[in-house]
């Protein structure tokens, strides 16, 4: 007799398959809910959180900006000595200087090389109780040059009757550069628009006993022997860049903050091995990881990064895409007919100045030494670029104790001086 093959086989196949799957996801979750819980139980605790060095006890301080942020850092105190204030750059704090490993300690070394040393942090950046105040999150980079700087720049100078040297990595140098070309807001159309005033240009560099530019871009223009001139600057890649820049935009919306230290913190603590090997990844073309231990290159890591804004993000964008830095207006896609270019105005700057860069930096040494070192109109200038430094590392390298400290605080010494007559540390 003949009878259709039954489907009750392939029912229990296919119920075990699911059944299998089902057990396979809900085991999976228990171990991430179990990586979560032991994370949670035992999170791994940044290094700054006990560093105190016995000669420096570091001093919390507080700088109110016209605005009304209240920015803070750390002081390693040298009375009477020359203060220098050191900035960070982006997507970074005061522990790029402070690193709480003694010998890879930037500002720790310029202390002790007789120093009044201010490690500054810009609003919203920082780590407590460090941490600057500014959780809007709608700055730009100009907001931060035209408001942080000169509260900070004024403040050091009343508190120690001396004009200090402004020391800016990365962003924490194209900051003073906008702010040493004097840029302000002015309303115009109705709109407010930042614009440089030569008056006020000649006052900050009159203020500012010097200036250290440490891997500072003044532009994204690549030479032709760059890797990055065929791969960042290009139709197609900028074509990209603006795609990139649209779903910024958008997500600016919703979200004003890249919140890079609550990823950065909960990546480590989930998983410390493979958070490294991710992190280490996305940020391997701004460290030379061979200069760096396994030990700092973590303290790097989780103590070292903050939230930057989505605007500071598209301006970084837009500088790709049009290869000089220009004003907010352009980034957020106002129609302008002639934004203000701080690449442009370089020669505004006449303070002393030292521009130290990485030959292994995507912020190309031939690029900051033609369109920065050769454009600004200072009397005293100098420029060097390290062999086997990339971005980060040139605060905190292995090799950076012997090679760019000392080299930054010789040219201090002979620039402006420790201001003391003896180089006695004085921290009374």
């Amino acid at each position: 007799m003949f009878r259709l093959p039954t489907t009750d086989g392939y029912h229990r196949g296919d119920r075990m398959k699911k059944a299998v799957v089902a057990s396979s996801v809900a085991l999976a979750c228990a171990a991430v809910l179990g990586r979560l819980r032991k994370a949670a139980r035992n999170p791994v605790v940044p290094r700054y959180q006990d560093f105190a060095p016995d000669d420096f006890p570091g001093e919390l301080f507080e700088v109110t900006t016209d605005d009304g942020i209240t920015l803070r850092g750390k002081r390693y105190r040298n009375r009477g000595a020359t203060p220098l204030i050191l900035m960070h750059g982006y997507i970074g704090n005061c522990f790029n200087y402070d690193l709480a490993f003694e010998e890879y300690n930037f500002a720790l070394y310029l202390a002790r090389r007789g120093y009044d040393v201010w490690i500054a942090n810009f609003r919203g950046a920082g780590r407590e109780p460090f941490k600057s105040d500014g959780w809007e999150f709608s700055h730009s980079i100009e907001d931060l040059a035209i408001h942080d700087l000169p509260a900070l720049l004024g403040a050091v100078a009343r508190e120690t009757g001396r004009k200090p040297v402004w020391i800016g990595h990365s962003m924490g140098a194209v900051t003073a550069y906008g702010y040493l070309q004097g840029v302000k807001h002015e309303s115009e159309d109705g709109r407010v628009r930042v614009l440089p005033d030569t008056e006020l240009s000649r006052e900050r560099n009159g203020n500012l006993a010097a200036f250290v530019s440490i891997a500072g871009p003044t532009c994204f223009r690549w030479p032709n022997d760059s890797v990055l001139r065929w791969l960042a600057d290009t139709p197609v890649s900028r074509s990209v860049f603006r795609l990139v820049r649209m779903g910024l935009k958008g997500l600016a919306r919703v979200m004003a903050r890249v919140p890079a230290e609550p990823v950065t913190v909960s990546t480590l603590n989930f998983m410390p091995r493979l958070g490294m090997s991710i992190t280490s990844l996305v940020v391997r073309l701004f460290i030379n990881v061979r200069n760096m231990s396994e030990e700092t290159l973590f303290e790097t890591f989780i103590s070292g990064s903050s939230d930057v804004t989505m605007t500071e993000t598209v301006q970084m964008l837009d500088a790709m895409i049009g290869r000089d830095f220009t004003e907010k207006a352009a980034a957020t896609g106002e129609s302008i007919e002639d934004p203000h270019n701080f690449t442009a105005g370089m020669g505004m700057i006449t303070a002393p100045v030292l521009f130290v860069t990485g030959d292994l930096d995507p912020v190309n040494h031939k690029t900051v030494y033609r369109t920065g070192f050769e454009e600004v109109a200072s009397p005293v200038k100098e420029y060097r670029c390290f062999p086997g430094f990339s971005h980060i590392d040139l605060l905190v390298g292995l090799e950076a104790p012997n090679t760019v400290f000392p080299f930054v605080a010789d040219w201090l010494d002979t620039v402006v001086g420790t201001g003391t007559d003896d180089g006695d540390n004085r921290r009374m």
